[in-house]
């Protein structure tokens, strides 16, 4: 049974207009972050999202005739002592300065590795394979979906931002 999966990152958030890490932390989505979701033109079968609020927010948004499955292997990376800080605070921070640039090089302190995502994200993308459904709708983070989207293409993290989505948008995988 061939099955085709739509993988949305969730739609544009208060602290991503602001240039705030959010990682498990949350902001509600933003005026344009709601239009973008609704946006979306598509009937899956069954919607699975993040438990954090602004992907549960965007699929209510996305698919609003749903039931929406909550699961904790589609969160975000955890972004550690980063989180709630304004990007340019980071600028001058030598290790967020490797994420940002040399992510395959990035030895993480306080934060989630790449390879615990895209670990978590490849399980529950597995899992799908057990459910009867041909359409399904998947709703997570931008971090969350590149190390997902860099290891089913089996790439390494040099390439990790080339697969970075931004507001709502989608990757599509047939299996």
């Amino acid at each position: 049974m061939s099955k085709i999966i739509k993988y949305y990152r969730h739609a544009e958030t208060i602290w991503n207009k602001e240039g705030r890490l959010q990682g498990w932390l949350d902001s509600e989505l933003t005026e344009r972050g709601i239009q973008q979701a609704k946006q979306v033109q598509w009937e899956p079968e069954i919607v699975f999202c993040s438990d954090l609020n602004r992907a549960y927010e965007t699929a209510k948004y996305m698919f609003p005739n749903s039931i929406i499955h909550k699961s904790e292997n589609l969160r975000e990376i955890h972004l550690g002592h980063w989180q709630g800080c304004l990007i340019s605070s980071l600028q001058n921070d030598g290790q967020y300065k490797c994420y940002m640039d040399s992510p395959h090089l990035f030895q993480n302190t306080t934060q989630e590795s790449f390879q615990q995502v895209a670990s978590r994200m490849l399980a529950f993308h597995e899992n799908l394979d057990l459910i009867p459904y041909k359409k399904i709708a998947v709703i997570s983070h931008g971090v969350a979906l590149a190390c997902f989207i860099s290891a089913l293409k089996n790439q390494g993290y040099e390439s990790l931002w080339g697969n970075l989505l931004t507001g709502a948008a989608c990757e599509t995988i047939t299996l």
